[in-house]
């Protein structure tokens, strides 16, 4: 490889050409466009997203609320007495007698 290589030589001529005073008209080209569509789509799809984001979180804002101040009823089925003997009734002796320990060992059953 040759390192007597001369830049000058390949001079300063550049590869793309443009039309005829084509800059000078760009900027009439790019207000003509912009004045003939005065709400571009991207303005009402951002609206759309707005409004779409304000419903969601509205909605989620009700959904909390009704959560936090109980307007939803919590069903909750209590077992009764009867059942809470069958299932200690059908624990194993071993099993029995761990429960009856940890609940006499209890300090805030037990107080």
């Amino acid at each position: 490889m040759s390192n007597d290589f001369d830049f000058n030589s390949i001079g300063k001529r550049l590869p793309y050409t443009t039309p005829d005073n084509y800059l000078d008209d760009i900027e009439t080209q790019v207000l003509a466009t912009i004045q003939a569509d005065p709400t571009p789509a991207n303005q009402q799809q951002q609206r759309h997203r707005h409004l779409y984001l304000w419903g969601s979180g509205l909605i989620a804002a009700s959904v909390a609320l009704l959560l936090v101040f109980k307007v939803i009823p919590y069903y909750q089925q209590k077992a009764s007495f009867d059942a809470v003997e069958q299932a200690f009734a059908n624990l194993s002796d071993t099993d029995q007698d761990y429960l009856i320990e940890v609940y006499q060992d209890d300090l805030f059953i037990n107080d």
